[in-house]
């Protein structure tokens, strides 16, 4: 199943993207998403490197997911794929496209879960729903840290 989710956020593309590319800023991004946790990653998000992350599910059931960066456009787009987890397709594509309002921050996913998991009826009734909530939250988050100041901070003092 292919999915779409962006937000125009008002910051320029470079800056979005230079917050984004540093994967630690993505545990910032859904400290507060509940059961959320970033586990490990390599520091940067050039191929090949790696980002591992756990989900509760249900309050109780912990899901580790390793994905694999494969895409990487600065301060373009970049992606990733994952290769552990429960899902038999999942592929993300982060893009940042530059316009007068500010950025339109985008996210494409491809995604299904594995047969064992309920496959494509579950993924079309239960993870799209969990998917979207997901993706409002992020770009809230996004939203409060640009407009707080934290996103230009963090680029500001990577320099």
């Amino acid at each position: 199943m292919e999915l779409c989710f962006e937000q125009t956020v008002p910051s320029d593309r470079e800056t979005l993207f230079r917050f984004h590319e540093d994967p630690t800023h993505l545990g910032l991004l859904l400290a507060e998403w509940p059961g959320f946790r970033l586990l490990r990653h390599a520091g940067h998000i050039h191929p090949g490197a790696e980002t591992w992350v756990e989900q509760m599910i249900a309050g109780c059931l912990p899901v580790v997911m390793g994905f694999r960066h494969d895409l990487y456009e600065p301060v373009h787009r970049f992606g990733e794929t994952m290769f552990h987890g429960p899902f038999s397709r999942f592929s993300h594509i982060h893009e940042f496209e530059e316009t007068s309002a500010g950025t339109i921050v985008r996210d494409l996913l491809n995604v299904e879960l594995a047969w064992q998991f309920g496959g494509s009826l579950m993924t079309r009734t239960l993870l799209v729903r969990d998917l979207n909530a997901a993706f409002a939250f992020r770009h809230q988050s996004l939203q409060r840290l640009v407009e707080s100041d934290v996103v230009s901070r963090f680029v500001n003092e990577s320099e």
